[in-house]
């Protein structure tokens, strides 16, 4: 039950993380994503939702390990999707548009 409990913790961290950051992309299709900021276009509503779930992953993680290792693997988990998501999303806005020859010529 214990390694169950840790599975869950850290499974709804990282799906809390990717649901997050996907719906903030789709909002904020024209806008880089910031690091350590409040994301613009964001109802209040979903970061009433994503916070607790993310507090609630966190603290479970840390009551069921030891406070270090607990911290380790929800940053590992709640983080690194998030970073990478943002990283993707930013770096798709920074590259030019494809340009597009109806003609075919090069």
């Amino acid at each position: 039950m214990h390694i169950a409990t840790i599975i869950a913790a850290v499974c709804t961290a990282a799906c809390t993380s990717l649901a997050y950051l996907h719906y903030a992309s789709t909002v904020n299709r024209d806008q880089h994503i910031p690091f350590l900021h409040r994301i613009p276009n964001i109802p209040l509503r979903v970061d009433l939702v994503c916070c607790p779930v993310w507090s609630a992953s966190g603290a479970l993680l840390c009551l069921a390990l030891p406070v270090w290792p607990g911290l380790t693997i929800y940053c590992a988990a709640a983080l690194l999707p998030w970073e990478i998501m943002r990283h993707r999303h930013n770096h798709r806005l920074s590259r030019p548009a494809a340009s597009i020859n109806p003609s075919g010529a090069a």
